[in-house]
């Protein structure tokens, strides 16, 4: 999972992997295994940096994310790349007609959100993936009518893959 988080108004990529079975986190600053002493679902993380321990939290708010590390907080906006990239598309003349949900990232279909014929709003979840050993809420870019749902629970996808093909509002009247 690729982020940009801006931070003070300093842009940052930082992008999440799995390699040999570890997750590790690599940024303008290197790449680093992460080890962590409890669950990564939880919002407080006891994290090994140079084999120091240190507290890190988040909290997501409507307009920022406060990030603590070790009792420091710090206002950010954290966006997934992809969300970027389709927010960039949908800004697009063109993004008024159909536009193709595609996998952000290769992983396995958890649940299905919508069906064929919903009408969704911007950010509305559409359905979650599981990938790097998080559950990944995949959101619509624009609103619009669900037109197709070209995956189903259980499928294992490649990245880049059709997920869901998006029309736009019909007309009102």
């Amino acid at each position: 999972m690729e982020y940009e988080v801006e931070v003070d108004g300093t842009r940052h990529r930082v992008r999440f992997f799995e390699h040999d079975g570890r997750l590790h986190v690599e940024h303008a600053g290197g790449t680093f295994p992460v080890h962590t002493d409890t669950p990564l679902r939880n919002k407080v993380q006891l994290a090994r940096f140079n084999g120091d321990i240190v507290r890190f939290g988040y909290h997501h708010g409507k307009e920022s994310t406060d990030i603590v590390l070790d009792g420091v907080i710090y206002s950010a906006r954290v966006r997934e790349l992809e969300h970027v990239r389709m927010s960039a598309v949908t800004a697009r003349k063109s993004a008024a007609g159909k536009i193709d949900v595609k996998a952000p990232m290769p992983g396995m279909v958890v649940a299905m959100k919508v069906a064929p014929g919903d009408t969704v709003k911007k950010n509305q979840s559409l359905l979650s993936l599981h990938a790097m050993k998080l559950e990944n809420d995949i959101r619509s870019p624009r609103d619009g009518v669900v037109e197709s749902v070209h995956v189903k629970a259980n499928d294992v996808l490649e990245k880049g893959a059709l997920m869901v093909k998006l029309g736009p509002l019909p007309e009102q009247p």
